[in-house]
């Protein structure tokens, strides 16, 4: 399994950062909404600014609820045992939300890096939370599907990241239905494209992705 780790520099994104932003109800709008199957919240993260933030779910696969409702950069990263940055789960800027997978293929994660200039927050869920994936999915963002039929081709596309000099990044990786076990890459690309690829079922799909991107399953047999 590879674990994106993003090698741009920060590119200037225009946008003036806001001074002493609290969170106020119109802040909190901005952000898009998350979909989730429902499930219990684990562990509640939020803050204003930078921070590192111990995650104590235990060593088992949780999803994260992340959005973020600041004007300007955010990013934030999962920390391995000795608090060295395992993956990139998110780098953009203003309003987003999105969802990532960790703690899965036996990569426990010990904390959370964050950068930001306005308020964002962080729910652990189980990982029964993830969407189902029947036959068509379309996501804004980074999120994590659950898909429960039988082997498959998945037909993928990433429409890109319009804010991004080099169009945005798309990775996409299976893991077993319970999120331990890694399966396989379906995808891993910068800018806009298109593909197919088997699909091993069932299984988690976990995406990673600045902009919108959809999947489209054709079951054999």
């Amino acid at each position: 399994m590879k674990w994106f780790q993003r090698d741009r520099t920060k590119q200037d994104s225009g946008v003036t950062p806001l001074a002493g932003v609290t969170k106020t109800k119109a802040a909190l709008e901005q952000a898009p909404p998350l979909l989730t199957a429902g499930g219990p919240v684990l562990q509640r993260i939020g803050g204003d600014d930078n921070q590192v933030a111990p995650l104590t779910t235990g060593a088992g696969p949780v999803i994260l609820d992340i959005t973020h409702h600041g004007a300007g950069h955010f990013v934030m990263d999962a920390l391995g045992p000795d608090l060295r940055s395992q993956s990139q789960l998110v780098y953009t800027d203003g309003p987003f939300a999105c969802r990532a997978l960790v703690n899965a293929d036996d990569r426990p994660v010990r904390a959370l890096q964050v950068q930001a200039d306005g308020p964002w927050m962080v729910e652990a869920t189980v990982t029964s939370s993830a969407l189902p994936l029947d036959d068509h999915a379309r996501r804004p963002a980074s999120d994590v599907l659950r898909y429960e039929g039988g082997p498959g081709i998945a037909t993928l596309r990433y429409e890109g990241d319009p804010r991004s000099d080099d169009g945005g990044y798309f990775l996409v990786d299976t893991f077993e239905a319970d999120g331990k076990g890694f399966l396989g890459e379906p995808a891993n690309h910068i800018g806009p494209w298109r593909g197919e690829a088997p699909l091993p079922g069932p299984c988690l799909v976990y995406t990673r992705s600045d902009g919108p991107w959809s999947i489209s399953v054709q079951r054999l047999g």
